[in-house]
């Protein structure tokens, strides 16, 4: 027999006994446990860039006692908002090897403890398709609205409630919405400017967040991580 018949035969994987595919499932699971925590760690590390950075632009806010402190808001909020669409994109790299392992867990592991059949009789054919041609489980604006719900809604909301009571507070303490609103100024821009566009800007988070949450409840039997969103795709 020559080399390169040896070597198909070698590759011949209809001839793989159950022990041998048995022990090539837990590695596989293995690598894919290993690849999800390494990327869950990722995004852990841009909420605690998120949660630091905010706190130290507060602290110089208050601090600080010039006019015009409160521009850090602001860019903080803006800045949040770049970290927030990066951990957003981290999510979907997460969840491409969660899904993985999920897919294994409930139709190779659970069938395999309890005697049961796989949910997915075609789940090795799902997940050697998604190992050929990997791609994205969910959409960009789910992954930012779960983001946004689960770390990032506590964060704006500081910073906003910040921004608030530094321009009621700094010269003076004020209730009066029109001087509230004309201490937003910012250098050349009017104040009305800089108001109307953070209310723009946090009510747009908002309705992110409540219309993500509305979707998620919508698809309940789809969740994040659910190895039937293998058949969709997104870019």
């Amino acid at each position: 027999m020559s080399d390169s018949s040896a070597y198909h035969q070698r590759l011949d994987l209809a001839q793989v006994s159950r022990s041998e595919f048995i022990n090539a499932i837990v590695h596989l699971y293995r690598g894919e446990l290993g690849e999800a925590t390494a990327w869950r760690g990722r995004i852990d590390t841009t909420s605690h860039w998120a949660i630091v950075l905010s706190a130290t632009a507060l602290s110089f806010v208050f601090s600080d006692q010039s006019v015009e402190r409160h521009v850090l808001i602001p860019i903080m909020s803006l800045f949040c908002t770049f970290l927030l669409v990066m951990e957003a994109r981290r999510y979907r790299f997460f969840d491409i090897w969660r899904s993985r392992a999920r897919m294994i867990e409930i139709n190779f592991y659970r069938p395999l403890l309890d005697g049961s059949k796989p949910v997915m009789p075609d789940w090795a054919d799902r997940l050697s398709q998604d190992m050929e041609w990997p791609r994205f489980h969910m959409p960009l604006w789910e992954a930012v609205g779960r983001r946004l719900r689960r770390n990032y809604q506590g964060v704006y909301a500081v910073l906003f409630g910040s921004w608030l009571v530094v321009l009621m507070t700094h010269p003076g303490a004020t209730t009066s919405l029109p001087e509230i609103i004309a201490r937003a100024s910012i250098g050349p821009l009017p104040g009305a400017i800089i108001f109307a566009g953070m209310i723009v800007f946090y009510a747009g988070l908002l309705s992110l967040g409540i219309y993500s949450r509305w979707a998620s409840r919508r698809m309940p039997g789809l969740p994040a991580g659910h190895p039937k969103r293998m058949g969709l795709t997104y870019r």
